[in-house]
């Protein structure tokens, strides 16, 4: 079991960007995450809505667990690239305190995070497996279900964030730098990429080397953090100018 499970997770094809797997799996995201929320709250009951949101949630997670899990049985776990100190592996486990619990506090940690996590990792997925591999559809669940789950806790639990939470999350994301650092020296890791740039092209190519790079993107998240509550400013102001009218 353990050679048939680690020669499936090695053998795949080579994953492109912007090759029709990857305009495929865009279309398809954009399609859920406008579709699914509105959904939602048109038509179903408010216990659906919970369930289809925690089902979200629990999808996500479970998709990251099971990945774990086959890596484990193949044998080729490693405590240096495994564990789940990626920021995006993080947002994964952490979804269902949203998605299942609906905690405010989890969702306006998550809401910058991701949105900005998120949305560059789509771009540029750092992406090895093509479709049909398991390896293909959990990033994707991983990272667009993300953002799904966002704007499903948003849309249907009406959740928000406030301009003040971007200072939260810029907080957490250093706590969670530091932790990550911590663990890179006792196991001579690169959770995070702190100690080095991962090995798929990323917004980090542009930041210099080793460590600046590490110190100017601190200024692009809290410029994405920033970015994320801009959709509140609009609705805000609409919302302003109906009660005006």
């Amino acid at each position: 079991m353990q050679e048939v499970i680690s020669q499936y997770l090695h053998q795949y094809v080579e994953f492109k960007h912007w090759s029709n797997t990857h305009l495929a799996a865009l279309l398809v995201s954009l399609l859920a995450i406008v579709f699914i929320p509105i959904y939602s709250k048109r038509y179903l009951s408010e216990q659906a809505q919970y369930r289809l949101g925690a089902f979200i949630g629990i999808l996500i997670a479970s998709s990251l667990l099971v990945w774990n899990i086959l890596v484990a049985m193949s044998g080729n776990y490693s405590l240096q690239k495994d564990l789940p100190l990626q920021l995006c592996r993080f947002a994964n486990l952490s979804v269902v305190m949203v998605m299942v619990w609906r905690k405010q506090w989890w969702f306006e940690l998550l809401y910058f995070w991701a949105l900005a996590g998120m949305l560059q990792a789509s771009i540029t997925p750092d992406l090895k497996e093509d479709y049909p591999h398991f390896l293909y559809f959990r990033y994707w669940i991983g990272h667009t279900g993300m953002i799904l789950a966002l704007v499903y806790a948003a849309v249907v639990y009406q959740m928000r964030p406030q301009f003040k939470h971007v200072i939260k999350a810029m907080i957490g994301i250093n706590v969670f730098m530091l932790v990550a650092a911590i663990v890179n020296i006792i196991l001579d890791a690169n959770y995070f990429w702190i100690c080095n740039k991962p090995p798929t092209a990323s917004i980090l190519d542009y930041l210099g080397p080793w460590p600046w790079y590490v110190f100017f993107a601190e200024f692009v998240a809290l410029a994405n953090f920033s970015l994320a509550y801009v959709p509140w400013l609009l609705i805000d102001y609409i919302n302003k100018n109906k009660k005006a009218n």
